[in-house]
């Protein structure tokens, strides 16, 4: 333990501070205590030992025996380095109980610490404040088996400890009981299964005013929320909201701890290599407007190609098509075949030396097709070029691996995955982000700001300017753990199952013709037009019996365009959905053919 202990003592840091006057001073000094620390070695540096809550990058590294705790520590930033080292020479050695009660506002007080310190480290001093307390409250709980259930349960709401035992050696067996006394959420949150999940979903166990069950059949424009996700929000509103990243309080540290742990979930979720590849906007919308702004106005000029596909939502035209205008670039486009799927034979044809962005969709919002998106990044990365994914279609009804797929950049939206409007995600591979500049300008986004200047913040945080949709990136968190509890297999092969059932009911009926491949090449998405009877007629009447589909043109007018159609209707189906509401769907939809040819 003694190679643990730091080389500063607290009563040597109290000494030198009295003899500081300026706020000026302090900083160089905490800079100079920071040198004091030894460098954290590389494979202690990773997610299980971060502190979430701090602008810069923070370890803490603990090793517990019975005798006591010692911490190593580091950080990327040379004055929290200077906090790291305070906080290790206060707390390092001491036994757990000791931490806990160890009176840390009195120090900062008498240091005068807090007074010259912006808020955003302010608060990450206090985020690692409590990770020190939260892990010696976990060795607490696993050092004193006399605890009684109930302040368990009290005390494992609190804690962190890290995830993976293998991320350190530890020197004594009680540490491992303190890494198994506490799970992550995911790693204790039970498997949900297709026939439980409908009662967690408040909005469908409602009725017309005429007593017919209201179907939603909806979802590829947005899913509906289960109970846990509106009790997140519910919980953040009432218990500890405030902004983030910046003020000191304990609900700004709360709040910040909250969404930077739901960042991690969407890390977890798509695989990503680092957590600061994951980038909160509003939107897909956002995020492809995000990449076009900063890294098309970057790289692209008069000549260079853009490559779409004819099955694009208007989100992953439109933006391209406006950097075009700006740029001089070209956009050619992959068309789709009369099976509905991609015409990947035209590919190579189309992929050239001044091809420099490809962007597709993983899955057709109009189709349901499933792209060969791995095979189109291989053939895109062979030419240079850099390839954005919209995923908005695929995340909540299958699984997504961002390092299988190697895709350059991946979006989707929070409200078509169980989560809250106003919130979307954008993966992004590390060096091309950290090579983007920042495309909105103001708070948050800044390491530094003067009158001839400023210095963007790291990433993911150069690209989060203002106040984020806090509460809604927050509960992205249930959202993903709910998906993952049902499981993406089982959601796709329920949804298929449903699709597959409508298509052969729908099949009976005269003129109707489905719009999209082969059930095996698809989700659960039906798309359809009936010869002689405008959808308009098919939405009106479903609606007026209490099922909801989508009409119109899908936002992907060129796709309706290639095979001829204006508009179509489109029933899409999720998980809690069942084969009752296809039968329902069938026989709304003959009916309303009937009715509608004789008008």
């Amino acid at each position: 333990m003694s190679g643990f202990m730091p080389k500063v003592s607290l009563d040597e840091i109290r000494e030198e501070v009295a003899d500081l006057e300026t706020p000026e001073e302090r900083i160089g000094y905490l800079i100079e205590l920071g040198q004091t620390l030894p460098d954290l070695p590389k494979e202690l540096q990773t997610e299980a030992y971060r502190v979430l809550g701090c602008q810069s990058m923070v370890w803490v590294v603990p090793e517990i025996a019975k005798e006591g705790i010692c911490f190593r520590g580091g950080s990327d930033a040379p004055m929290v380095r200077g906090l790291v080292a305070i906080l290790l020479s206060a707390y390092s050695g001491k036994t757990a109980k000791q931490i806990v009660d160890f009176p840390i506002d009195n120090l900062f007080d008498e240091i005068r610490l807090r007074s010259f310190l912006t808020p955003m480290r302010s608060n990450g001093l206090h985020s690692m404040v409590q990770r020190i307390q939260s892990i010696a409250r976990a060795a607490l709980i696993a050092l004193d088996p006399s605890k009684d259930d109930d302040e368990k349960k009290r005390d494992d709401s609190e804690i962190y400890v890290p995830n993976s035992q293998s991320d350190h050696q530890f020197s004594d067996q009680s540490t491992e009981s303190v890494v198994q006394s506490v799970k992550s959420p995911q790693t204790r949150l039970a498997a949900i299964s297709i026939d439980a999940c409908r009662s967690d979903f408040p909005i469908l166990h409602q009725s017309t005013s005429s007593g017919q069950p209201i179907i939603y059949l909806d979802n590829a424009a947005s899913s509906q929320r289960p109970a846990s996700v509106i009790d997140c929000m519910r919980h953040v509103y009432e218990r500890h909201y405030a902004n983030v990243h910046r003020s000191g309080h304990d609900f700004a540290s709360q709040t910040t701890w909250a969404m930077e742990s739901a960042r991690e979930s969407l890390q977890k979720l798509l695989g990503a290599d680092a957590v600061e590849e994951i980038l909160f906007t509003s939107g897909t919308t956002a995020s492809v407007n995000l990449v076009a702004r900063s890294w098309g106005d970057s790289n692209l000029m008069a000549g260079d190609e853009i490559l779409l596909t004819e099955m694009e939502h208007h989100s992953n035209i439109v933006p391209w098509q406006q950097l075009a205008e700006r740029t001089g670039a070209v956009i050619r486009w992959l068309g789709v075949r009369d099976d509905f799927l991609l015409d990947m034979e035209s590919l190579p044809n189309l992929l050239g030396p001044r091809t420099r962005l490809v962007s597709v969709t993983a899955v057709s919002n109009v189709l349901g097709t499933i792209n060969p998106v791995g095979d189109i990044i291989a053939a895109a990365h062979r030419v240079g070029a850099q390839v954005f994914v919209d995923a908005a279609q695929s995340v909540p009804h299958g699984h997504v691996d961002a390092k299988a797929w190697d895709a350059d950049w991946i979006a989707f939206s929070g409200h078509k995955m169980l989560g809250p409007t106003g919130i979307g995600v954008l993966y992004g591979k590390r060096e091309l982000l950290e090579s983007m500049p920042p495309f909105l300008g103001g708070g948050n986004m800044i390491q530094s700001v003067s009158r001839n200047g400023f210095v963007p913040a790291s990433i993911p945080h150069r690209f989060e300017a203002g106040t984020a949709p806090i509460v809604e990136a927050i509960a992205m968190q249930p959202a993903v753990e709910y998906l993952q509890r049902v499981g993406s297999d089982a959601i796709l092969a329920h949804e298929r199952k449903l699709a597959k059932r409508a298509i052969e009911g729908l099949s009976h009926i005269q003129g109707l013709r489905v719009l999209g491949p082969a059930i095996e090449q698809k989700t659960g998405i039906v798309s359809f037009v009936i010869s002689g009877v405008h959808s308009d007629q098919i939405g009106q009447y479903l609606n007026a019996k209490g099922i909801a589909i989508r009409v119109g043109h899908h936002c992907a007018m060129p796709l309706h365009e290639r095979f001829g159609i204006g508009v179509s209707a489109r029933a899409s189906f999720y998980f809690y959905n069942t084969e009752s509401e296809v039968d329902t769907l069938v026989q709304g939809v003959e009916k309303a053919a009937s009715l509608g040819r004789k008008s």
